[in-house]
């Protein structure tokens, strides 16, 4: 299948994506107030992107192209500085729709050469190409070539991309185990959970498994799961909690799940047993790296869920690689 091969490729796409940065970082200085846009996976990563810009000491906002294009009035957009705007293949309509539509300075990030990198004042190309339908190491070359790119505009000390790179080859060594969890456990539905740089990551794990598994997902911020929501969480749910620091309200979250007969999977840094019926260690990385060693995890579930309903992750029905009007 393309898509495990492209997962797999997450290490060799981390040193791609230092290159890429190397190649424009004395050409593009990011500013303080940016503006995040892009569709899908491109939307959680510019989600994930605006985080990360605020807590270096930035501004970012992060919109749904679409939301710009129709209902920009209703969000804090302010007067960005700088407009970054995200599509794997470059090609993506809305992007590009709404890239015509603000006067301001504009980055592009893409696979390719392209007409989104043809539209922007400065390019970004990470050149992850990926031939299945589904976004997945691309996510994560295009996030760390921009943190680093972000780092080096603020003063900040770069990330050692083979230390990332390696972060995430001891994340795709539980490519067994997670194998093991959907044969052990056919789920019938999935909530994922995440808290501040890894909502974005729960987002993005919510859509994998509806891409590649046609399969029902939820994803929330991790304890406001608690003020209604996990009322679906029943006998047939899997509970995804990805965490860095773990304390006393995991353990009591996990405990919450289980009184309701859900199985946990507890993805974090700082393994404790509390409970869990599974659980995942990733390395630890700089709290803005964190996303990183996660995202190739929660993709491999997607794909073997995939897999266990017989189905071909690598072009999911009713999806097309490349969204245009």
């Amino acid at each position: 299948m393309k898509t495990l091969t492209e997962i797999k490729q997450t290490p060799k796409g981390i040193i791609k994506a230092d290159e890429s940065f190397n190649q424009v970082k004395d050409k593009i200085r990011l500013p303080r107030r940016i503006l995040y846009l892009g569709c899908g996976s491109s939307h959680f990563l510019a989600k994930l992107l605006a985080m990360v810009t605020n807590m270096h000491g930035g501004t970012g906002v992060a919109l749904p192209c679409s939301e710009f294009l129709y209902s920009k009035e209703a969000y804090p957009i302010g007067k960005p500085e700088l407009v970054v705007g995200i599509s794997r293949s470059g090609e993506t309509t809305e992007v590009l729709l709404a890239l015509e539509k603000i006067n301001t300075p504009k980055l592009g990030i893409s696979a390719y050469e392209s007409s989104l990198t043809r539209a922007c004042d400065y390019s970004l190309v990470v050149p992850t190409i990926e031939e299945s339908v589904v976004m997945t190491h691309s996510f994560t070359a295009f996030y760390f070539a921009y943190l680093q790119l972000l780092r080096h505009s603020y003063g900040l000390p770069l990330l050692e991309a083979t230390e990332v790179a390696k972060a995430t080859e001891k994340a795709l060594e539980y490519e067994n185990y997670i194998k093991e969890i959907v044969e052990d456990f056919d789920f019938q539905n999935v909530i994922f959970l995440g808290s501040g740089l890894l909502y974005p990551v729960a987002l993005e794990a919510s859509l994998k498994m509806k891409e590649m598994a046609i399969f029902w997902s939820e994803a929330y911020p991790t304890f406001e799961v608690r003020h209604g929501f996990k009322a679906i969480a029943d006998e047939n749910t899997l509970v995804v909690l990805m965490a860095q620091e773990l304390f006393e309200w995991h353990k009591k979250l996990v405990n919450e799940f289980k009184g309701q007969r859900a199985r946990v999977l507890l993805i974090s840094n700082s393994q404790q047993e509390f409970g869990q019926d599974y659980s995942i260690e990733v390395p630890r990385l700089s709290k803005d790296a964190t996303p990183i060693p996660y995202l190739p995890v929660v993709q491999l579930l997607s794909y073997y869920k995939a897999v266990a309903r017989g189905l071909n992750p690598d072009n999911p029905r009713f999806l097309d690689k490349v969204v245009r009007w």
